[in-house]
């Protein structure tokens, strides 16, 4: 099937910021059964999904990917990513609803159609934000798919005061080599004998080479980055607070084994009770063996995308 690429800014109700975004979809005349959202992970951007928006697109999907508030092109300046912003996660998850009222939009204004599925997946930290949207707006989708999800881990409160008396004396703009060396340092840990950055994200060292050779990825987050990641993880898991508007909400957590975000199966299976508890009963995972992180981009990688299609589908 032939398809459709279109890129554009979205002007963020929150503050003014423009979101780059690209939205992909079967050219005229192409059959289309449902819309995706994608939201993309912590340091990289849009631009590394084409491959497998391309892959929807072609299976009848409108797939709108967009950069997060400082990430890739959605900064108001190169010095920028990493920061983001006054608003925060919050911004960040208006973002995301803005976004999604978008493209519901422009899916019923292409195929004349209000009850067309609508489906996010969302990769590592677009985890966190996907989780945390649907605590009020789950029912704007029809399922979600949680790619390299991290788990919860200990000693977030300390890391968050920690960063705030670093922001009092720094300023939110300032980076921080402690603070880096305390989130990154755990997971490069299992991989020392490979003597490569950022090898956790991937087995295929042809995938990491890419990823440590893009400018708009593996850069230091701001003071301001990584206190909002924390809040974002803090409210991820936390229990209760859910509209539950949505609670059949079909829900699946994909994973690689050897991935140090998700610590191990137990824990990825404690995300998954969590939902469950909350009333998302039809919350399942699935881990695959010998793949890290990106599972997206991983050497078997058509396994993973062979699962998402099956489950949208289904």
């Amino acid at each position: 099937m032939e398809i459709r690429v279109t890129k554009y800014q979205h002007t963020s109700g929150t503050d003014g910021l423009a979101l780059s975004v690209v939205r992909t979809e079967p050219a005229d005349g192409g059959d289309v059964c449902g819309a995706v959202i994608l939201l993309h992970g912590m340091c990289e951007h849009k631009g590394r999904y084409e491959a497998f928006v391309n892959f929807l697109a072609e299976q009848g999907y409108i797939v709108t990917i967009y950069d997060h508030r400082g990430h890739g092109e959605s900064v108001r300046d190169l010095g920028d990513l990493g920061y983001l912003y006054e608003g925060g996660y919050e911004a960040m998850l208006a973002d995301i609803h803005e976004m999604v009222l978008e493209a519901k939009e422009y899916a019923a204004d292409r195929t004349g159609r209000t009850d067309l599925p609508f489906y996010m997946i969302a990769h590592s930290m677009g985890t966190l934000c996907a989780r945390c949207y649907i605590r009020m707006h789950d029912a704007e989708l029809d399922k979600l798919v949680l790619l390299g999800c991290p788990s919860k881990l200990s000693g977030m409160k300390p890391g968050l005061q920690l960063v705030k008396g670093l922001i009092a004396a720094k300023g939110g703009r300032a980076r921080s080599k402690i603070v880096d060396y305390i989130v990154g340092n755990g997971y490069d840990k299992r991989f020392a004998a490979e003597h490569t950055p950022h090898a956790w994200t991937n087995s295929d060292p042809e995938e990491v080479r890419i990823f440590n050779e893009d400018p708009l990825c593996g850069y230091t987050f701001t003071l301001n980055g990584y206190e909002n990641l924390i809040r974002l993880a803090m409210l991820t898991y936390t229990d209760g607070g859910y509209a539950m508007n949505n609670p059949e909400l079909p829900i699946r957590f994909y994973s690689g084994e050897e991935d140090p975000c998700a610590v191990s199966r137990e824990k990825l299976g404690e995300a998954i009770k969590l939902l469950r508890k909350q009333g998302y009963k039809n919350s399942k995972g699935k881990m695959y063996p010998g793949m890290r992180h990106e599972i997206l981009r991983e050497p078997e990688k058509a396994k993973v995308w062979a699962d998402i299609l099956e489950f949208l589908r289904s």
